[in-house]
């Protein structure tokens, strides 16, 4: 059954993740389709137990783990170990639970069960065909004859839990068989890299950028769903509804124009009516915005959607309103995609209306840099309430530059008494430019001895 191991060149045919993808360079200009993979804890109990079949011993292993975690990958790293002279036979057509009752029966020495996503085999609803099918697979370990077989399969932590819970006495046990043919050959596949797991990462990085863009954006270690998020996010954004995709555009754009990480509700709601044209608003349902929200925020592939809500810890003050971030990836993504994009005038009205105090001035400077200066010059005036120094000095220069010499002194002196030095010889000079040079004299002086000792 099955086909040789060496005629499998694609590991997508066997339901392998693809990894992320990045622009090729001139130092690298085209990437193998796997990225350099990182050998773990749970790659060692199954290199030992392909060496338990290479001797002659039919063995199987049920990988457990979230989706995303690097299970089926690392399936097809143990296969890369076997011999030539094995097969892999992968039940597919015409479904899974079909084509394995059908054929199983047939399977021979020296070949590998593939059975990713086993819960498609195991645990059939009704349960009578994943029973036979676990039963021919117990029959298939125990036959001396057809010795020897491995049966890799992988399976998420709340599937096996429905085969590895017994049920209370009394109670009807739909999955015994698959229980006896499992128990003691789960492998473990933690959701995150270990320390040092992380360290060989990081060596191996050097020689592929997607693991050195997962080193330095995956979250809490969390590599191989980084890795394999990407591909699944881009097709989210891409095939979005008309109020996603908007909804995602104004994020990226507002993370692009110096936004923080956290993106209020009411900044994206103010924001997003720009990145739709008529056509689309005059064909939007009424709760289009709490839709395309749902759209955003469902999780993608075992990792979480294009936008997250952002949660206080206990020890936190609660928020006074949602809040999300956007992806790393489609962060990344946005940044490379929509660089020489021209933000719709609504996002920079939502920024001016919502933007968090910590960011204005990071932003103003944005829209100073894209020669939006009336915008720029707003947003500055919203970091002076909280003694922006920075804010005051670059508002400032922007007024005189506007020929508004009064305003600008009135900024640069609010800057210095906000802390920054420079902005005292600013102010100084531009009074005595326009005349009021005695007045800078005692303005100075009184900076220099506030209590008015002389």
């Amino acid at each position: 059954m099955g086909r040789a191991v060496r005629e499998y060149t694609d590991p997508f045919a066997l339901e392998v993740h693809q990894a992320i993808d990045i622009p090729p360079t001139g130092l690298q200009p085209s990437l193998p389709v796997l990225t350099v993979y990182v050998s773990r804890d749970h790659d060692r109990t199954l290199r030992r137990i392909v060496d338990e079949v290479i001797a002659g011993t039919s063995r199987m292993a049920i990988l457990v783990g979230g989706s995303s975690t690097g299970k089926t990958r690392a399936c097809w790293e143990a296969v890369q170990l076997l011999p030539d002279n094995w097969r892999l036979w992968h039940p597919i057509d015409p479904g899974r639970p079909e084509a394995a009752l059908a054929d199983l029966g047939r399977v021979g020495a020296h070949t590998v069960v593939w059975l990713n996503e086993a819960q498609h085999y195991l645990l059939t609803s009704p349960s009578d065909p994943g029973e036979r099918i676990t039963a021919g697979l117990r029959e298939l370990l125990r036959e001396p004859r057809r010795a020897p077989v491995l049966v890799l399969a992988t399976i998420w932590p709340e599937y096996w839990a429905r085969i590895a819970v017994t049920p209370p006495p009394g109670e009807p046990d739909p999955h015994a068989q698959a229980r006896a043919l499992c128990e003691g050959h789960e492998v473990p596949v933690p959701p995150s890299f270990t320390s040092r797991e992380l360290a060989v990462t990081r060596g191996a990085a050097a020689s592929d950028p997607r693991l050195a863009s997962a080193v330095q954006y995956a979250e809490h270690g969390q590599i191989t769903q980084y890795l394999a998020g990407g591909p699944a996010l881009l097709r989210r954004y891409r095939a979005a509804p008309d109020a996603a995709r908007a909804l995602i555009e104004a994020a990226m754009d507002a993370r692009r124009v110096g936004h923080g990480r956290v993106l209020p509700h009411s900044l994206l709601a103010a924001a997003v009516e720009g990145y739709l044209n008529e056509p689309q608003w005059d064909l939007l349902p009424a709760d289009w915005f709490e839709q395309g929200l749902a759209y955003c925020t469902s999780p993608c592939g075992g990792t979480p959607g294009p936008l997250v809500r952002v949660r206080p810890r206990s020890t936190e003050p609660p928020a006074a309103e949602p809040a999300y971030r956007l992806a790393d990836y489609l962060e990344q993504y946005g940044r490379r995609t929509r660089r020489v994009t021209r933000a719709p005038t609504a996002l920079w009205n939502a920024l001016i209306e919502h933007a968090r105090p910590v960011d204005v001035t990071r932003i103003a400077q944005a829209a100073q840099t894209r020669g939006f200066l009336k915008v720029a010059m707003r947003l500055y005036a919203n970091a002076v309430p909280a003694g922006d120094s920075t804010a005051l000095c670059l508002g400032a220069r922007l007024l005189r530059k506007a020929e508004r010499y009064e305003e600008a002194i009135t900024w640069y002196q609010r800057a210095a008494e906000a802390g920054a030095p420079s902005a005292l010889r600013r102010a100084a000079g531009l009074m005595e430019a326009i005349g009021r040079g005695e007045e800078a004299i005692r303005w100075l002086r009184t900076r220099a001895d506030p209590g008015g000792g002389g």
